[in-house]
């Protein structure tokens, strides 16, 4: 899922609704179309003004700072942040992809067995980047487990960062070949990239070799 083109809507009212996250969903829309003074959509965002907006916010919240307004009105615009902004691949090989269970695109917060976004990251002879957001979609008329098809989504990426993971829906991701890490929270997704920056750049532990194809970095020292 390309942000920038996969329902745009959708991810400018996700990016919204992290400016002003004093305000609940429902309340979110309901000041946006009070704006509006019509159903949303892309091109009303466009089209609202900072006094439009202000005029109908909601008289029981604080208004928002002018740090929030101007993150409020870029939204509006299309200009998400960064952590929300999507890259193709670069033309260069792919050292691994690390999926990342977590609500707002910032935090590891999700519990694999409950988490509908993956923010997907690649890593390459460069920074790493977000590549993908993928969405869990439940089909209550499909015949295959919800964990099963959470891992089949994975299937590509080599590590799954979670905040909690069961056992059995641990054992389906492990056989999809995806190495399943549990962190302790708060933990932002940023911090562990550079963790695991880091490790590619140094010696890269047995598991994590395994995982990648790579030789065991251990094997060239001789411990009799």
């Amino acid at each position: 899922m390309n942000i920038q083109t996969d329902d745009p809507l959708f991810w400018r009212l996700f990016a919204l609704a992290q400016a002003v996250d004093n305000l609940q969903p429902q309340a979110l829309i309901l000041w946006l179309e009070q704006a509006a003074r019509q159903p949303l959509s892309l091109s009303r965002l466009e089209q609202l003004s900072r006094p439009a907006l202000a005029e109908t916010w909601p008289a029981q919240i604080p208004p928002p700072t002018e740090a929030q307004w101007v993150r409020v009105l870029s939204c509006l615009k299309g200009d998400l942040p960064n952590y929300l902004a999507t890259q193709p691949e670069r033309g260069q090989a792919l050292q691994l992809r690390a999926a990342f269970a977590s609500s707002d695109g910032v935090m590891i917060n999700g519990h694999f067995g409950q988490s509908k976004l993956f923010f997907i990251y690649a890593f390459d002879e460069g920074q790493p980047f977000l590549e993908q957001v993928r969405c869990h979609r439940p089909d209550p008329d499909a015949q295959e487990e919800g964990n099963e098809a959470r891992a089949r989504l994975l299937s590509d990426c080599q590590l799954l960062f979670c905040e909690s993971i069961g056992g059995p829906a641990a054992a389906r991701v492990i056989r999809n070949n995806i190495h399943p890490i549990k962190i302790k929270p708060p933990m932002t997704i940023n911090q562990q990239l550079q963790a695991l920056q880091t490790m590619l750049a140094g010696r890269i532990p047995p598991w994590l070799a395994k995982r990648l194809g790579k030789t065991n970095p251990y094997t060239q020292y001789d411990f009799s």
